[in-house]
């Protein structure tokens, strides 16, 4: 059978296509036209949690965005249950949610089913932050050296550090600590950086692994006092807060904060919040009220290029499981 190829038909097949892609514009113009639901993750008073509800903040004040937006935290399973909601959700703009090293660690760990590629987008990497090594103001133990030397003097699981999930950065940075420094500092993981300074502050264990922007108005107070922190060099606000290289301990624990959703969201929704959140990052009241105030670094990365450090991340994370024999077995 022969197939009519005459320009009347091609015309006809243009003009419809025209059409179809004219009728497709408004609706992504008009993204978005409901609320947006924003999950975190992790219990309250946690740094992912104050990091999104300054985002809303900014949002909020610039009028940034034309619908409500709600943050809502759905805890457990060191994120896994909050990013399992998110991803099965529509891809359709209307929830995003906190994504982050865990991502591919729970997956590596046998935590969480997801692939860490596949099953999210990565929309705008915002902030990079550190761990700080925390004790009570009325801990016996007033420098780094005073409270490993106990650590060894009272054997395995004498002490005890507060954290944020089994396999997460400070989980590795106390495996570090352990392995640097000799020592067998048992680890309790806690639902978020809240519940980790609550426990601390209750005497329910002896330090804590914590981000500053966690723990910095308990350092104000008095309340807490920095043993170390375990980044490059010192941070602006904490000068007389050593490293723990220079003490003598090639501990480095460094993480970030973002914003994603479930995966192949489409590209003129994942556009619209990379221009939204970048708004949001020059913002006087991100940079000054937010990143200087809680002793953090603007992380900002987006595109194929956040997919990509996200990707050699999971390679470092799966060779450093893989030694510690934590890899999960397939």
């Amino acid at each position: 059978m022969r197939v009519s190829r005459s320009p009347a038909r091609w015309v006809g097949l243009a003009a419809i296509a025209v059409v179809l892609a004219v009728a497709a514009e408004p609706a992504a113009a008009q993204y978005p036209t409901r609320p947006v639901e924003l999950v975190v993750p992790y219990a309250p008073g946690g740094g992912t949690d104050i990091m999104y509800r300054q985002i809303v903040k900014v949002i909020e004040l610039e009028k940034l965005v034309p619908v409500a937006m709600t943050v809502v935290n759905r805890s457990g399973g060191s994120g896994v249950v909050g990013k399992s909601y998110a991803i099965n959700k529509p891809r359709d703009g209307y929830t995003l949610v906190a994504v982050d090293q865990g991502n591919g660690q729970q997956e590596l760990l046998g935590h969480a089913t997801w692939n860490f590629q596949k099953d999210f987008t990565y929309i705008a990497r915002m902030v990079t932050d550190v761990n700080l090594l925390i004790v009570r103001k009325d801990s016996p133990y007033r420098t780094l050296e005073e409270f490993l030397a106990a650590a060894r003097a009272k054997g395995k699981g004498g002490l005890s550090v507060a954290g944020t999930g089994s396999g997460g950065v400070d989980h590795i940075a106390n495996i570090s600590t352990n392995r640097a420094a000799k020592v067998d500092l048992t680890y309790v993981p806690f639902k978020s950086g809240g519940e980790v300074m609550t426990n601390l502050l209750g005497g329910h264990t002896d330090a804590a692994w914590a981000n500053p922007n966690e723990c910095i108005s308990q350092l104000e107070a008095g309340q807490v006092r920095a043993l170390a922190v375990a980044a490059e060099q010192r941070l602006k606000l904490l000068s007389t807060v050593p490293t723990m290289r220079e003490l003598g301990f090639n501990v480095i624990s460094t993480q970030w904060r973002a914003i994603g959703a479930g995966g192949n969201l489409p590209k003129p929704v994942v556009d619209y919040w990379v221009g939204v959140l970048d708004k949001v990052r020059k913002s006087d009241e991100w940079r000054k009220g937010y990143l200087e105030k809680s002793v953090l670094e603007d992380g900002w990365l987006t595109g194929d290029a956040f997919l990509k450090f996200v990707t050699e991340e999971y390679e470092t994370y799966k060779a450093v499981f893989a030694e510690l024999g934590m890899l999960k077995k397939k």
